[in-house]
């Protein structure tokens, strides 16, 4: 078997009826029906990985997000990318902060806009060099990540 990357999401849509006898109630959105998700697998060498053990295996590379984009690193040929909104403002892990994260394609794209603790996986069938860059709507964001090849 192949080294590879396993990998999967969910999600539930969820809709709150209006508190009748003073109780609220959630339950699954009339209009999706269920509980939606998806799972996958790409190969990799396991060559080189982005965004953890430079200096320490096991420990991320946090990327500093600040109100200026810049590229989330040098992405050449991935297979996969997993990005995290920390929740904190660096490496340290000892201040949190509730600026969103913003993450682009190029200088416009936007894919997605991360609260703390949010993370996003985007898996590539086909090696890949994305220009995938992070923006910090305030302050200084520490961004979690994982690239492969």
């Amino acid at each position: 078997m192949a080294s590879r990357v396993d990998f999967s999401v969910s999600c539930n849509p969820i809709y709150t009826h209006a508190a009748g006898e003073g109780v609220a109630t959630d339950t699954i959105a009339g209009d999706v029906g269920k509980s939606l998700g998806g799972s996958g697998s790409v190969e990799t060498t396991w060559g080189e990985t982005e965004g953890y053990g430079d200096a320490i295996a096991g420990v991320a590379d946090y990327k500093s997000a600040t109100t200026t984009a810049a590229t989330l690193d040098t992405l050449s040929s991935i297979v996969f990318l997993f990005i995290k909104h920390s929740g904190y403002t660096d490496s340290s892990l000892d201040i949190a902060t509730i600026a969103k994260l913003t993450v682009t394609l190029g200088a416009s794209t936007v894919i997605a806009i991360l609260n703390a603790g949010d993370a996003i996986i985007l898996p590539y069938a086909t090696a890949t060099s994305p220009d995938i860059q992070v923006k910090s709507e305030f302050g200084t964001i520490a961004v979690e990540y994982m690239a492969t090849f």
